[in-house]
């Protein structure tokens, strides 16, 4: 589908990642019987626990390298998204329509806020201390 520019951080990594979560979160919003519903439930649930492991991890590192300065906010905000896909997970071990709905609503939401709010100011951030590090590279 793709990721809508207002989501856009201008890091190609993260644009991507955030759009393969955003996608999935789509495909299980559009499954239109209750047996397709359930397994992309499944997979997504799935997903959602790597995805917060390894994109996190890989933004984390990112702000270590270029000493972004609300770093333990941003870390802090990512442990409380990490601990409520945990709470969902052990909550809807297996399919429901309330567990569906609540990832499709509560936890999509808060994706998109997160990438709103936190990840637009890290790409903003970001992409500054590249263009100064090439600048003091040709200079």
């Amino acid at each position: 589908m793709g990721l809508e520019k207002k989501y856009k951080t201008g890091i190609l990594w993260q644009d991507t990642q955030h759009r393969q979560l955003i996608d999935l979160m789509e495909k299980l919003s559009d499954a239109d019987t209750r047996e397709a519903k359930s397994k992309m439930f499944t997979y997504t649930t799935a997903f959602l626990a790597m995805y917060v492991t390894h994109h996190f991890k890989l933004e984390e590192q990112y702000m270590k390298a270029y000493e972004y300065p609300d770093l333990e906010f941003h870390v802090k905000e990512h442990q409380k998204y990490i601990n409520l896909v945990k709470q969902f997970r052990r909550d809807h071990s297996s399919f429901s329509g309330e567990g569906a709905l609540f990832l499709e609503k509560n936890i999509l939401e808060w994706i998109l806020n997160h990438i709103m709010e936190n990840d637009q100011k890290l790409g903003v951030f970001i992409r500054g201390e590249e263009r100064k590090r090439i600048l003091a590279e040709e200079g």
